[in-house]
């Protein structure tokens, strides 16, 4: 999927970018930037993309994004409703690696920051004991200026380098080719996807959007995603799925065909193959911690 480069506004008052927004839904593009960033979703829910990884999100996403690598959140249709009740609101940090100066993380001291930097690469998903502690760091950094910013930024980076409950994203070999020339049609695409998954999606019609032959589409979708369209397509609608499963009263059946499939058996094997679970499994599982 190619992405389109964000260019983080550097702000003359800080040596990093810090801030928080809160709108009615999420509408960035799949987009990289050569900034480090730390993000915590304080309000949100729908399907976050990054690298080759495809899951779902929802409030109190907590994730360390290494410099380049692609990624975007997409909200859940509902958020595009119109309905007052449903907004986004999040926390974000922007930094470049030099942003101490050249080097500086490369001292003895620093060391487990480093390591922290190689795994961002993957996209570092925060969980566990200690994501309440550093979501609040997050906070503070966004809400403070001056010596006390970079202080509360050091810290930060700390409690995420020693954390051990993390969950790597996207696959340790993802490159991604940077060209922005293409931005256009990978969003149009991804756009289509998540309006409409629950239809009978042809690639024929994903090709037409793009402009490209049958043959080509599927050939240049491989090479961004590193999944055939019909992966991609089925991994969407299973996360939907999952979030039915455990959020409504429907049964299984309801929930394969809301989701765009119109065989039982077809959708059986899909879920187990993307979840490792079978879909009452599944719903007993996960729906227990919502009680």
């Amino acid at each position: 999927m190619q992405p389109k480069l964000e260019k983080i506004p550097a702000h003359y008052a800080s040596a990093i970018a810090a801030k928080r927004e809160i709108t009615p839904y999420m509408d960035y593009p799949w987009h990289y930037h050569p900034e480090y960033e730390i993000i915590f979703v304080e309000k949100s829910y729908g399907i976050r993309f990054m690298g080759n990884h495809i899951g779902n999100f929802t409030n109190g996403d907590l994730m360390f994004i290494g410099s380049n690598l692609p990624h975007v959140w997409k909200n859940d249709r509902d958020f595009y409703e119109d309905n007052k009740d449903l907004f986004v609101d999040v926390y974000v940090i922007h930094f470049k690696e030099d942003v101490l100066a050249n080097g500086f993380f490369d001292l003895p001291e620093c060391a487990h920051i480093k390591k922290l930097f190689a795994k961002a690469q993957q996209g570092v998903l925060i969980k566990g004991k200690d994501h309440r502690k550093i979501s609040g760091l997050v906070k503070d950094v966004v809400a403070a200026s001056g010596i006390e910013r970079l202080i509360l930024f050091l810290k930060t980076l700390d409690a995420i380098a020693q954390t051990e409950d993390v969950e790597l994203l996207s696959s340790s070999g993802y490159i991604t080719s940077v060209n922005t020339s293409d931005t256009e049609r990978i969003n149009v695409v991804m756009n289509y996807i998540m309006q409409h998954y629950a239809n009978d999606i042809k690639v024929e019609e994903i090709a037409s959007l793009s402009n490209l032959t049958v043959s080509s589409f599927c050939r240049y979708f491989k090479s961004r995603t590193q999944k055939t369209f019909s992966e991609f397509l089925n991994e969407v609608r299973i996360l939907n799925a999952c979030k039915l499963l455990v959020k409504s009263n429907k049964t299984i059946t309801e929930i394969c065909y809301e989701t765009g499939y119109n065989n039982i058996s077809h959708f059986n094997r899909q879920f187990k193959l993307i979840t490792g679970l079978t879909a009452k499994a599944y719903a007993q599982k996960y729906k227990q911690h919502l009680l």
